[in-house]
């Protein structure tokens, strides 16, 4: 029981400190910068996202149509694989942990 007080309370600690070091990690606008902002007339950082936001909105249906170059058709089908290949060696991590915990085990 004593174990896992001083470790939540360590974990406590931990979190505290984070949180009273959290603001001293950003940089605060100084006056100088604060008005060069005004000389370039106060862009909107809302409005830029919402623009991006529309133009990958506008743009999805064109990705979803994009062709291989006609010198690369023949690779159709292994392009269409590709994607899957990394969560197959995910799965395979698995597979081999699980094999040598096994192993450990019969030996």
């Amino acid at each position: 029981m004593v174990a896992l007080r001083s470790s939540s309370l360590l974990v406590l600690a931990v979190a505290v400190c984070f949180l009273y070091l959290l603001p001293s990690a950003f940089v605060q606008i100084s006056a100088a910068d604060d008005q060069v902002a005004n000389l370039r007339g106060k862009t909107s950082f809302e409005g830029a996202a919402k623009l991006s936001a529309f133009g990958a909105a506008a743009a999805l249906p064109q990705v979803a149509e994009a062709r291989l170059p006609d010198e690369f058709v023949a690779f159709a089908p292994i392009v269409d694989v590709l994607p899957i290949l990394p969560v197959f060696f995910l799965l395979l991590a698995f597979l081999w942990q699980a094999l040598s915990a096994s192993a450990e085990h019969l030996a």
